[in-house]
């Protein structure tokens, strides 16, 4: 008896656990969807789309039991089935309801995930809900019956990136502002919602949705595997008996050839099955610019290209928060009010544009205004203000290698410091997350006309493309995705600076170290050697030249752990093994990084 309500209770989970999969996409595709709706109140195909996945979410809810999120479900169908019979036009407070109905049905569908008991007070929000069915007016939520939602569900629970320039955006209206929360004479409260980290937690999923094509395409290769493996081991037998050895060699090089090319395949379908669309990430910002812009009363345009490129699960975590902060930071100090616009004989509806592509074994993330741009200037005189530069240093420095101060922990020229800006956090985030990534950000701006910020990530963190180099008899792999270009050094412009070498390099400055030297803590780290080649590296947006004697060619390596004794050696990421059996070392450049700083 205790087995059959066991296996039902298993059942039971498992039917949730679907559930909760099925409603996490559709919500995530109704927060876009409701956004694309705002701008074309028309298309019957859209609305048809919203209405059955509501529709969905509430018979499932309703089969399941979890009367809260049918009951809210029911009330948005209600509405959304007007809508679809003319019966009502869509309205931006109507949209305003919607999406804060959405973020309750994220709060209600995580509660289920994570077992919680929690009933939460919907009667504000159904009430609003059937005054907009009714063809009345929903009015504001109510203070007290508003839940906190995810930060990356709604941009109206996440404060605004600094731009380090900007000097006049003042605070954005909080509910504190417009009123604050009820006095001690007031009606109680109704509990409001924890903040949470992640929509429909998120955080603790650790599954993933493969396509069944991809999954037999693996079987294949497996299966070609066993072939090439069984015709290695019969060659390896013929081998043993010594007889027509040339023979032998002829088909033991074509086993390896054709074990090579498999053992490819197979890698490459593994990679794919952990590969998902940017899109998944992409999907949640047009929430965000949308709720932005009509919080800030601007009229923003966010274009987005490249959905479908594919990269591993592990960077897609890792990128969403980052390009959060730079969406946002695009929309709120990028764009200007549409008066200051049409001032500047710009179209009063600002545009970003948001694009996604593959280079090789790289993903590049491109984020484009048509803003006001970065005050060099302004920069530049913060810089020499908090004695990071000097005053001369900063005159001859090209605006790129200004523009790098924004990175830096703290930095802003806000006069007034707000909710919104003047707290210079924010870009040193968005650096710390792209060295993480072993990713290269590049700024570029102009004046009025917009800045653009370029991205450039690994596919995936477990294989990559490895630049063999030796230097002082020992060799060393960088990270080929991190690497610049290569300079002789007989050619390069060489200069001292501090008494430190430093490469010219068109219109940057870059210090140079000694491979070998900055891995032992050496005090000959910073010796301009006679060494014949100059590796620029980058990482985020710092770059360093790399002292080597020799290069020794390309090769795709795995990154194996050092394990407990070595693990914590800072310069080294890891290790892998060559070709021919040996142990090399894989520079972590975020440490180099780190060493040199400290040894300068």
């Amino acid at each position: 008896m205790s087995n059959d309500v066991d296996f039902e209770m298993d059942e039971m989970k498992e039917i949730i656990d679907d559930f909760l999969v099925e409603a996490e996409e559709l919500i995530d595709s109704l927060d876009n969807n409701f956004v694309k709706l705002e701008t074309s109140p028309s298309d019957l195909d859209l609305l048809n789309e919203i209405f059955r996945a509501v529709h969905t979410v509430k018979g499932t809810s309703s089969f399941l039991g979890f009367d809260q999120v049918t009951e809210l479900s029911h009330k948005m169908e209600d509405v959304l089935n007007k809508l679809r019979k003319s019966e009502l036009a869509v309205t931006a407070e109507m949209m305003d309801l919607l999406l804060e109905s959405l973020d309750i049905l994220k709060v209600l569908l995580d509660n289920v995930r994570q077992n919680k008991e929690e009933v939460i007070d919907l009667t504000d929000a159904i009430a609003r809900l059937i005054a907009i069915q009714e063809g009345g007016e929903a009015g504001p939520a109510s203070e007290e019956s508003t839940p906190e939602v995810s930060e990356t569900a709604t941009s109206n629970t996440e404060p605004a990136i600094d731009d380090p320039t900007d000097q006049s955006i003042g605070a954005v209206s909080t509910p504190a502002q417009d009123g604050g929360p009820a006095s001690a004479g007031d009606a109680p409260q109704k509990k409001k919602l924890p903040k949470k980290s992640g929509t429909l937690g998120k955080s603790g999923d650790q599954t993933i949705r493969v396509d069944v094509n991809r999954l037999d395409s693996l079987m294949e290769i497996m299966g070609e595997l066993v072939l090439a493996r069984n015709s290695l081991l019969q060659t390896i037998n013929r081998v043993s008996d010594e007889e027509n050895i040339v023979e032998t060699r002829e088909q033991l090089s074509r086993t390896g050839a054709s074990l090579n090319f498999v053992t490819s395949e197979l890698q490459l379908a593994v990679m794919k099955m952990r590969m998902q669309p940017i899109g998944k990430v992409f999907g949640k910002y047009p929430r965000i610019v949308r709720d932005l812009a009509r919080d800030q009363k601007k009229e923003i345009d966010l274009q987005i290209t490249g959905e479908s490129t594919e990269l591993d699960r592990s960077v897609i975590e890792e990128i969403g928060d980052p390009l959060v902060h730079l969406i946002r930071n695009s929309c709120d100090h990028g764009i200007e009010s549409p008066e200051d616009r049409k001032a500047k004989g710009k179209p009063a509806k600002g545009v970003v544009k948001l694009s996604a592509g593959q280079e090789g074994s790289n993903i590049i993330i491109e984020i484009q205004d048509d803003g006001k741009g970065l005050d060099v200037d302004a920069i530049r005189n913060k810089a020499v203000e908090r004695g990071l530069v000097s005053e001369t240093e900063v005159q001859r420095m090209s605006e790129k290698e200004v523009f790098r101060y924004i990175f830096g922990a703290g930095f802003s020229t806000a006069k007034v410091v707000s909710d919104v800006s003047g707290r210079g956090v924010g870009m040193d985030v968005v650096r710390t997350n792209i060295e993480k990534l072993n990713g290269i950000i590049e700024l570029d701006s102009t004046v009025d006309v917009g800045t653009t910020i370029t991205i450039k990530l690994p596919l995936t963190l477990a294989i990559m493309q490895g630049l063999l180099v030796e230097s002082d008899d020992e060799v060393f792999i960088l990270p080929l995705a991190s690497v610049y270009e290569t300079v002789r050094t007989e050619q390069a412009n060489v200069y001292y600076v501090n008494q430190h070498p430093v490469l010219r390099l068109r219109d940057e400055i870059i210090p140079i170290v000694n491979l070998g030297e900055v891995l032992r803590n050496g005090p000959g780290g910073f010796i301009m050697s006679e060494k014949p080649y100059i590796v620029v590296v980058g990482l985020a947006d710092k770059k360093l030249g790399i002292l080597i004697d020799h290069f020794l060619g390309q090769e795709e390596i795995v990154i194996k752990s050092l394990g407990s004794y070595l693990g914590a050696t800072e310069g080294v990421a890891g290790a892998t093994i060559l070709g021919d059996g040996r142990i090399r070392l894989i520079i972590d450049l975020l440490g180099l990084f780190n060493i040199a700083k400290s040894l300068s």
